[in-house]
């Protein structure tokens, strides 16, 4: 067989195997726990396969420095006052008589982590009375989110669909500090009522 011949037959075997039409065998990737590491990947890292945290230090295995110690990376410490956003100063509340309700967030509590879309909960304030978000991370300081939310006649409220960070990025345990204003509108004045901060942390 001539060479001309031997090249002309390999030629045609990569077409007829790059276009498909030879079967070869396709190796199937199962992730169980949907954590971006496959399950052969996790059996040799000793990680558990259908755990997302093996070692339950709340960090992802493959975010993990070290996915089967649950001291590393050093447990997050709650931030210092100094290492805390602080909002910038925010209108100063006009007080009335009977201005007797807590205004307060009740969901999510200080300290929690949380994903990118919250809907935050509360107590406290004027009936029908209009709620506003804010929310300060290190990158953006103080925005007011567009969600709203209004107090019901128990007391209660909730505003929706909240964004604490954004889309692009993710950076575990990534801190934001979120108040709410609570704002009434009355003949010839308008009240504007603060809650206290919250702090979480994105999970």
């Amino acid at each position: 067989m001539r060479l001309k011949d031997i090249v002309l037959i390999v030629a045609v075997a990569s077409l007829l195997l790059s276009s498909g039409c030879i079967w070869q065998e396709e190796k199937k990737v199962v992730d169980s726990d949907g954590d971006g590491w496959d399950d052969e990947h996790e059996l040799i890292a000793g990680t558990d396969p259908n755990k997302t945290d093996t070692d339950g230090d709340k960090y992802w295995d493959p975010l993990d420095a070290d996915p089967l110690d649950p001291d590393i990376p050093v447990p997050r410490v709650t931030p210092t006052p100094v290492e805390t956003v602080v909002p910038p100063s925010r209108p100063t509340p006009t007080v009335t008589p009977n201005a007797t309700h807590a205004f307060e967030i009740t969901y999510p509590a200080d300290g929690d982590s949380v994903p990118r879309l919250i809907n935050v909960k509360g107590h406290g304030g004027v009936p029908g009375s209009k709620v506003r978000i804010h929310v300060c991370t290190e990158d953006e300081g103080d925005r007011l989110r567009p969600s709203v939310g209004y107090v019901d006649e128990n007391g209660n409220w909730e505003v929706k669909d909240v964004e604490l960070w954004d889309v692009t990025g993710y950076v575990l345990g990534e801190e934001a500090v979120i108040y709410t204003m609570m704002v009434v509108s009355q003949t010839g004045e308008t009240i504007i009522r603060p809650s206290e901060n919250v702090t979480v942390y994105r999970v």
